[in-house]
């Protein structure tokens, strides 16, 4: 049996890593209730932008203003995340920032295992937003939760699942896959529990089978230079 333990601060080194590499922004043109993402239907709630803007069509620019934060916690995994949703005006081909809000997601989810990766779902849990600021006046409170309700439940969160449901490659040797895993959180740590099966090795085709000295010398110099630089991400591995 295979225990492998990863501590919450592995999490939130991906969650730095997916915040620099500018994955947490999305701009939206497209929602389910596409009626809301043009100025006309917000004429009698918002009437100075109806005003400036007639008929325009909205973009909606959502991004995060830092990495998520992680906690593990017993049977479950809470994360937070602050954005920015700053809404555009499609005005003669010309993107005009006319409000801007700052929103504070919550998320809880779990942990599974397929294959050999380590995958994720999340559901949200709440949220809490302010007025950043506005070019056309104030906005209706009761408006902008519900239009904000509708792009977390059915473009933030699904976004968010379709990075997760990729998973991460567990730390397993390469010919073995894991088999009868579980997984198990307690106070800012995950644990997998799993056996692992021995995989059939790949049939060496007769141009592999072919490579020469230097070029398998050439490989181990760059397999050991790349381990002397290499730090593993789990905090320990165990086996039993």
């Amino acid at each position: 049996m295979l225990w492998i333990s990863l501590d919450e601060d592995v999490f939130n080194s991906v969650s730095a890593l997916y915040f620099k590499a500018g994955l947490l922004q999305r701009m939206v043109d497209k929602v389910p209730e596409q009626f809301l993402l043009n100025t006309a239907s917000w004429r009698f709630l918002v009437p100075r932008l109806y005003r400036e803007y007639p008929d325009d069509d909205i973009l909606l620019n959502i991004s995060a203003v830092s990495p998520p934060s992680v906690r593990i916690n017993v049977g479950r995994i809470d994360a937070t995340v602050d954005l920015d949703v700053t809404v555009n005006v499609l005005d003669f081909g010309e993107i005009v920032p006319v409000a801007c809000i700052s929103v504070s997601v919550a998320v809880s989810g779990a942990a599974a295992v397929s294959e050999n990766n380590l995958v994720g779902r999340v559901e949200l849990d709440y949220f809490s937003f302010t007025l950043k600021w506005s070019k056309v006046g104030k906005l209706h409170t009761s408006l902008v939760q519900t239009v904000l309700r509708i792009l977390l439940k059915i473009l933030f969160v699904p976004y968010v699942n379709s990075y997760l449901e990729q998973g991460f490659q567990l730390p397993i040797i390469k010919g073995f896959s894991v088999i009868d895993a579980c997984v198990l959180t307690s106070y800012s740590r995950m644990i997998v529990s799993c056996n692992v099966a021995f995989t059939e090795p790949e049939v060496l085709s007769p141009v592999q089978e072919s490579k020469t000295n230097e070029d398998l010398s050439h490989e181990v110099s760059l397999l050991v230079g790349s381990a002397k630089t290499w730090q593993p991400p789990i905090t320990s591995v165990k086996f039993l």
